[in-house]
Parts: structure tokens; C-alpha cells; sequence
């Protein structure tokens, strides 16, 4: 028999369903189009339980894109972490997980293109998703580097490569709309692969 939810657990599953539908709405229609009537539709809830979780409707599409950002951030902030080995592989298995995440939000991303299309309406969640950029390129900067020396990558700098990375990443789920399950996301694995070097006689692309 299932355990009944507490009352807690109710309220962190109502707010996470409110949530999820604000991100699929926001993304779909932007900031000013989409209404709170329209969410609490999508949700399931009344017009005034939205308010019961968020303050306004600024806040809920600030939480709309920095909770997300905040369970990604351990994968791309912290990469020796959770992976390990020599620094091909840590990059191969890296490259796996992040496909991963972004094959299955392409809601979310899209409401980063938003963010990052208007850095003069939104400055703080611009200046969150600047500075995630720039910890994913300081904590890939001593693997690259590695992997450099050991004539695996390219000899590029650090930031150029890191930051095509994720612009590839970020342009692919845009614009393949196939179902994250699709083999098409094993050839952007390899594809993403080859932005950080030729690999010649060190293993295969």
C-alpha cells in the first residue's frame, strides 16, 4: 500500500507542478505573452495558489530558469566529480551525460535563448547564466589542458573551446526536435567530441 504524502511533500510536488508548467508555457509564448491564468491552467490549480508559491509572476519565471540551472550546475561545475579517468575519457563521458541532459529540456532551453537574447531586460538571470559559463570553463580548463599535453586536444584556448561546446550543445536541441530517444543524439555525441581535437593517433573520433 502507498504511503500517504505528507503535507510538505504535497506542497513540493504542487509547487514543482506549477513550476514544470510555467517553463513549457514561458518557453512556448515568452515572458510578457504568457498569462498566470494560463499557468494555473496548465498546472491544474486556482489563479491564487500560483501566488501561495510565488510571489509574482517575475519570480516564478526567475525560478523558471535558475532551479533547473541549479541540478544542472553539479555536472558541468564539478566534472572531476563525477567523472574519472585520463582526460579523453573524462571528456567522452562528460560529452554522454550533457547530451543527455539537454536532449530531454528543450523547453528549458529555450527560455535560456530568451535570457540570453535580452541580457537588458532580464541582468540577473544574463548574469547567472554568464557566470555558469564561466565556472564550466574554469573547471574544464585543467582537463583540456591535460589532454593538450598529452596531444588528445587541440592547442586552443580553453574558453574558445568550452564555449563552442556549449553553443553546439545549445543550437543542436533547438534544432533538432526529435525525441531525445532518437540515434541522431549518438552522432552529436561525436560530433561534439571533434570540437575538442582530432584525436589522430590517440583513439578514434
Amino acid at each position: 500500500m502507498e504511503s500517504k504524502l505528507t503535507t510538505d511533500e504535497k506542497k513540493k510536488r504542487k509547487r514543482s507542478i506549477i513550476l514544470n508548467a510555467a517553463i513549457k508555457l514561458y518557453s512556448v509564448n515568452g515572458f510578457a505573452e504568457t498569462k498566470i491564468a494560463e499557468i494555473a491552467k496548465e498546472a491544474g490549480v486556482s489563479f491564487g495558489t500560483v501566488f501561495t508559491y510565488f510571489d509574482t509572476k517575475e519570480s516564478l519565471y526567475e525560478s523558471a530558469i535558475l532551479e533547473p540551472l541549479e541540478e544542472i550546475k553539479t555536472y558541468f561545475l564539478e566534472i572531476e566529480k563525477h567523472f574519472t579517468g585520463e582526460p579523453l575519457e573524462i571528456v567522452k563521458d562528460m560529452i554522454d551525460c550533457h547530451v543527455q541532459i539537454f536532449s530531454t529540456r528543450s523547453e528549458y532551453l529555450r527560455l535560456i535563448q530568451q535570457v540570453l537574447a535580452s541580457p537588458e531586460r532580464f541582468p540577473k538571470l544574463f548574469n547567472e547564466l554568464n557566470d555558469f559559463v564561466n565556472g564550466f570553463i574554469v573547471s574544464i580548463h585543467p582537463i583540456i589542458e591535460a589532454g593538450q599535453k598529452k596531444g588528445y586536444f587541440y592547442e586552443e584556448t580553453t574558453s574558445l573551446i568550452a564555449e563552442s561546446y556549449l553553443s553546439i550543445l545549445n543550437g543542436m536541441r533547438l534544432t533538432f526536435i526529435d525525441e531525445y530517444t532518437n540515434l541522431l543524439w549518438k552522432d552529436i555525441t561525436r560530433q561534439a567530441l571533434r570540437l575538442f581535437g582530432p584525436i589522430t593517433n590517440k583513439g578514434e573520433l
